[in-house]
């Protein structure tokens, strides 16, 4: 069952990054967790901070960009983490 699980997995970390790709805009940083890494996410990484969750890579990459544009943060990163995308910012 196990590897099962870490199968389906991988490759819904491939699919993501996929779409990652696609659909990144010029100066967006997306990210997506793997299996993983993906735990790290409910708590913040270490050095980041969750500040929005979203049902889709779109908002919040749209989230990540406005925080850019009104100087809120100088960077950010989408993270897929239990088919929600959260928004990980510098703390």
């Amino acid at each position: 069952m196990h590897k099962l699980t870490r199968t389906a997995a991988t490759a819904a970390a491939g699919v993501a990054m996929a779409l990652a790709l696609a659909l990144t805009g010029a100066g967006a940083v997306v990210t997506v967790a793997t299996a993983s890494a993906a735990a790290a996410s409910e708590t913040g990484a270490q050095g980041w901070d969750v500040s929005g969750s979203f049902d889709t890579q779109q908002e919040c990459v749209t989230a990540g960009d406005a925080g850019l544009a009104d100087g809120s943060w100088a960077q950010y990163r989408c993270v897929l983490f239990e088919a929600r995308w959260d928004l990980m910012t510098p703390a």
